[in-house]
């Protein structure tokens, strides 16, 4: 018998409605065929399908059957609802907030960074100017050993006026091949002594009205080299006196402005010292060198030097000849007998030290070096210790000196500042040490400033990276203060850090939306190739047992057809209604 929604021939293939499902059962082959839309089929309601075949004409499988599996396939199916794209944006909002954090994260990291590789900056430029002033006053250093140690083994007594010329044109070659615009001078100056000065280099109370017109020596002797700037010939000045005297009287003559060489001093009668017709010696009179002239003998004095020792002197002014500038000595002391550089050769012999050799040293150079780091927009400056006078800084332009002018005379005369003066020029140098001196540690003198590095908000040029350094070297003892603006530091990452938030952001909800179309792309894929075909197979087992159960056929067969066409679209439409 046959149970079918219009009339059909045994054995013939059914005519598929796509909304009702045929279900024939055939005597003869004991198949029946079912034939229906998998998608819109439930075998939940199985029973009242079954009921409806022996009751009913035509078995509507699309209205008992297809209903809950519709409901429940699109359910869990379509993506697109409501409490899907809330959990979906509270997903991607806090992806981004996630994103927002590790930018955070990773801007503080930076700045961090950026201030360690700050520090290290400021320690290499400290590190870069300690090697710079050691490249120029070693060899110093070694010309005045060299220097001493040549005179000892040439055995020339530097306590004369024959063993200081002897050593004249030693010390121009040096002069003329070394030091290029730093290069000074050097002079020996023997026998000579100041009684305003004690044996430890400082003034006493005799200061200013002690030996104030002689040396105190009737054996006093100095011989001096002055190297000019070309194409001005350099100078030679030495006592008039070959033997020496209390009162020796400093005379110069220019070198052969062809030749290059100095001229005989002996070519002019004993004790004359000026006769146009044998040459342009001048004579300048009593020059107080102990007293007056760039602490050398306050120096050997202070720091006890032995023979072979040699040091550099404070920072003083050098008006001489050009350029004017700050200068310091390199000095080596004067023994007598000389031992040369080797303390053993002369075991229990006993010497005196009467003078000192020294070779000046002018700073000019420093400011134009330090100008020359790379500070990212920064500023370095040193000061002395000893002293608190300063000595340079990165602005080249500024003179590291005072130009003083007497209103009576108009005559110009130069001193070196002080760091810490209230009228110091420098608003960067001035706000710096008023920081040093005054904030950093409480009220401080320069003796008391130690290393080290802070970050600090200096007046309007705003927070500074700031390290303080010594330079510590043949001697000398300055204090060097290296800033770098906060904003210049940092001025790269502040220039990208909002666009890199905004990448970030972008590539995160790009990667979220990528994924999420992934993974709608492999849901839907599995759907069709594995959910689909379950169900179907799911609902032609369910059938065939239920029918099976009521005809007593255990061959039966049912087939389900999907739907095409118009009935599919409309399908298709009522889910996304749904």
């Amino acid at each position: 018998m046959s149970v079918q929604v219009e009339e059909a021939a045994t054995n013939t293939n059914p005519i598929v409605s796509d909304d009702i499902i045929k279900v024939e059962v055939n005597e003869l082959d004991s198949s029946p065929s079912v034939e229906k839309d998998a998608t819109g089929s439930s075998p939940g309601i199985m029973g009242s399908a079954m009921a409806a075949v022996t009751s009913e004409k035509v078995f509507d499988v699309q209205e008992h059957a297809s209903g809950a599996m519709i409901k429940a396939y699109t359910y869990w199916h379509k993506p697109w609802r409501a409490w899907y794209l809330v959990a979906q944006a509270i997903g991607l909002m806090a992806a981004l907030l996630g994103s927002v954090g590790t930018w955070q994260l990773t801007l503080l990291t930076g700045i961090d960074s950026l201030g360690i590789l700050t520090g290290q900056l400021m320690d290499n430029i400290g590190l870069q100017v300690e090697e710079s002033m050691y490249g120029k006053m070693l060899p110093l250093t070694i010309f005045l050993r060299q220097g001493y140690e040549t005179a000892y083994l040439a055995q020339y007594d530097l306590t004369t006026q024959e063993g200081q010329m002897a050593m004249v044109a030693q010390n121009t070659a040096f002069l003329e091949t070394y030091l290029g615009s730093t290069r000074c001078c050097t002079g020996m100056f023997t026998n000579m002594w100041y009684h305003g000065v004690d044996d430890r280099g400082r003034e006493n109370d005799m200061m200013n009205k002690a030996n104030e017109d002689d040396y105190a020596d009737d054996k006093a002797q100095f011989n001096i080299l002055v190297a000019n700037p070309p194409p001005d010939p350099n100078w030679h000045i030495y006592g008039l006196y070959k033997d020496g005297n209390s009162k020796n009287p400093t005379v110069m003559e220019t070198f052969d402005p062809v030749t290059g060489r100095p001229k005989d001093p002996y070519r002019y009668p004993a004790g004359v010292a000026v006769n146009q017709s044998i040459g342009n010696r001048v004579n300048w009179g009593f020059n107080h060198w102990p007293k007056n002239d760039g602490f050398w003998y306050k120096t050997v004095r202070e720091k006890d030097l032995a023979e072979g020792d040699v040091t550099f002197s404070r920072v003083f002014m050098w008006d001489i000849n050009k350029p004017v500038t700050l200068k310091t000595h390199g000095i080596i002391p004067i023994f007598y007998p000389q031992c040369g550089v080797d303390k053993s050769r002369c075991p229990g012999m006993q010497q005196k030290r009467v003078g000192a050799w020294v070779v000046g040293f002018k700073l000019h150079f420093l400011s134009q070096y330090l100008s020359s780091l790379q500070l990212k927009g920064g500023f370095i400056f040193y000061v002395e210790r000893e002293t608190g006078n300063f000595i340079a800084s990165s602005d080249a332009k500024f003179d590291s000196f005072r130009t003083i002018v007497d209103e009576t005379t108009k005559k110009v005369s130069y001193a070196p500042y002080e760091a810490n003066a209230t009228d110091f020029p420098l608003k960067e140098v001035k706000a710096r040490v008023h920081w040093l001196l005054n904030e950093r540690e409480g009220k401080m003198t320069w003796a008391d400033v130690k290393a080290g590095a802070a970050e600090v908000e200096i007046g309007d040029e705003g927070v500074q990276f700031i390290k303080v350094t010594s330079l510590t070297q043949f001697g000398v003892d300055w204090i060097g203060v290296i800033s770098i603006p906060w904003e210049s530091v940092m001025k790269e990452l502040n220039d990208t850090k909002f666009r890199t938030l905004l990448l970030g952001m972008l590539i995160v909800g790009g990667i979220k939306a990528f994924l999420e179309t992934f993974r709608a792309y492999v849901q839907t894929k599995m759907i069709k190739r594995a959910v689909i075909p379950g169900m179907r197979q799911t609902l032609e087992d369910e059938l065939l047992n239920q029918l099976q159960a009521l005809t007593g056929h255990r061959s039966s067969r049912i087939s389900l057809a999907l739907p095409s066409g118009n009935d599919a679209q409309e399908d298709s439409a009522a889910n996304r209604e749904f």
